[in-house]
């Protein structure tokens, strides 16, 4: 191989590991930026705005889905008073008639989905993070003073409270329950060792009034729970 040749060779070795060199440094950059994100959010434990945004309609979605099936049930003859919220996990799930039973696929068939983890801000285990249905409250605007159905996503996480808040108002703005905790007032007290059956009235929350929805922050654990009102008398 002649001088020339050589040369020639040699700067297309020194050419290609220079791009071998860069396309390192461009793979390093990008990981790096990748890690520092991944950081940060575990750090803050902040969501992006796309999964607030998934997480704060799979809540309403689950609500609504609920909602239209009690609405069947109701039309099709079950009162009120005898709707069934037994889940499949209990023992007397397949018990006696399904017809009232709201979670069985021959009663009211509704599958309501897990709260996401990532979508949970558990504050404290009494009663735990999870959804809570039943009639154990009445909310002082509603036509009669009997219990209503109510559902309740209990220790969601901040961002996606207020974005349920935006959807359902407008504003993101989350009211505080001004006397009594949210165990006390939108979970039965069955689920708690310090539950109450308060009633949802305006003095405990002016917001809320005349609200069939909403999510709320329970100031005494510093926590979030978003409540829907399902089906009333």
């Amino acid at each position: 191989m002649n001088d020339e040749c050589k040369s020639f060779s040699r700067k297309n070795q020194h050419g290609n590991a220079m791009i071998y060199v860069l396309i390192v440094v461009a793979l390093f950059g990008a990981l790096s930026f990748v890690l520092a994100r991944q950081t940060d959010n575990s750090e803050s434990g902040a969501l992006s705005s796309e999964k607030t945004e998934i997480y704060a309609s799979t809540l309403l979605q689950a609500t609504m889905q609920l909602k239209q099936a009690v609405e069947q049930m109701t039309f099709t003859g079950t009162q009120i008073t005898d709707l069934d919220f037994i889940t499949s996990d209990d023992a007397s799930f397949d018990v006696g008639s399904p017809v009232n039973k709201v979670f069985h696929p021959h009663g009211g068939g509704v599958i309501l989905p897990r709260i996401p983890d990532e979508a949970i801000n558990e504050i404290s285990a009494d009663p735990p993070a999870r959804w809570y249905i039943g009639r154990f409250n009445n909310m002082a605007w509603t036509p009669s003073t009997a219990n209503d159905v109510i559902l309740t996503a209990h220790q969601i996480k901040q961002d996606v409270c207020a974005r349920i808040n935006e959807k359902l108002t407008g504003s993101p703005t989350i009211p505080e329950l001004a006397v009594h905790t949210v165990k006390e007032v939108l979970i039965n007290a069955s689920e708690s060792t310090a539950g109450g059956n308060f009633e949802l009235n305006s003095a405990e929350c002016a917001v809320c009034d005349g609200k069939p929805a909403l999510c709320v922050k329970d100031k005494a654990v510093n926590a979030w729970s978003f409540y829907s009102l399902i089906a009333t008398e």
